[in-house]
């Protein structure tokens, strides 16, 4: 910077002698997120007991590797009454409901009261355990007949050092963007290690991808929990049942 202009930046700094406090709003209906929080220890807990049982038992469990992408061996089903008694289900209803508060409020900035004051209603469709191995991986894939995905990881083995040391992928999940890709602001891609109490939630129709890994014994685990959703709300119902009843009248 020249020594004239470094002058007239100090002038306009000197000029500020008011201070504004000015409230922004971050507008992005264009595009979905991934929501990331943490497994609290209790719902761990009980996550971890459940899938023990589960994934010791695989030969005898039910897969549900047929409706799955994953290059998995063991993708265990999780039986939806197993969280009724846990009491769990109610746990992961309200994750679900607050991710889809969420994501409408940024669909729609502008209704973000009307949003988070409407009734808001979600089912768990299937849950299912999977118990990746060496070499194993998930190709890049998108969940369908659901609206909301997600996956929390229970275990994660030490992997043996990447093949080149600039890259930490081995393991690692990959997000790739489906909405805008601004070549400045945007990424086209999220690249993540998960710890142990990861929980992702997410769109069904965001693409994501597993990479395989290694262990120096060649037995180890990478245990994460999926599980798929959808959602209505009150509105959407009492709308549903007038049409329904007009349908009869007629």
């Amino acid at each position: 910077m020249s020594t004239k202009q470094e002058q007239k930046r100090k002038e306009r700094v000197a000029q500020k002698d008011e201070k504004f406090e000015m409230p922004i709003d971050l507008l992005q209906p264009w595009s979905t997120f991934v929501m990331k929080t943490r497994l609290p220890l209790p719902i761990f807990d009980k996550m971890i007991t459940i899938t023990d049982e589960i994934v010791d038992n695989a030969k005898n469990e039910i897969s549900h590797g047929h409706n799955l992408a994953g290059q998995i061996k063991d993708e265990l089903w999780v039986d939806p009454e197993i969280l009724e008694r846990e009491n769990l289900m109610g746990f992961f209803q309200d994750v679900v409901r607050n991710f889809v508060i969420q994501q409408t409020c940024q669909q729609e900035p502008f209704e973000r009261e009307k949003h988070i004051n409407e009734e808001w209603y979600t089912q768990l469709l299937s849950m299912w355990v999977i118990s990746q191995k060496d070499n194993e991986y998930n190709p890049c894939h998108i969940h369908t007949e659901c609206a909301v995905s997600t996956v929390m990881y229970l275990k994660i083995p030490k992997y043996l050092p990447t093949r080149k040391s600039n890259r930490e992928d081995d393991g690692a999940i990959n997000f790739t963007n489906n909405a805008g890709k601004d070549p400045i602001w945007g990424s086209p891609t999220m690249t993540l290690q998960p710890k142990v109490g990861d929980f992702f939630i997410f769109p069904a129709s965001q693409q994501h991808f597993v990479y395989p890994f290694r262990t120096e014994d060649g037995e180890g685990e990478r245990r994460s929990v999926s599980f798929n959703a959808v959602f209505s709300n009150k509105t959407e119902q009492d709308k549903l049942i007038k049409q329904q009843e007009g349908q009869e009248n007629v």
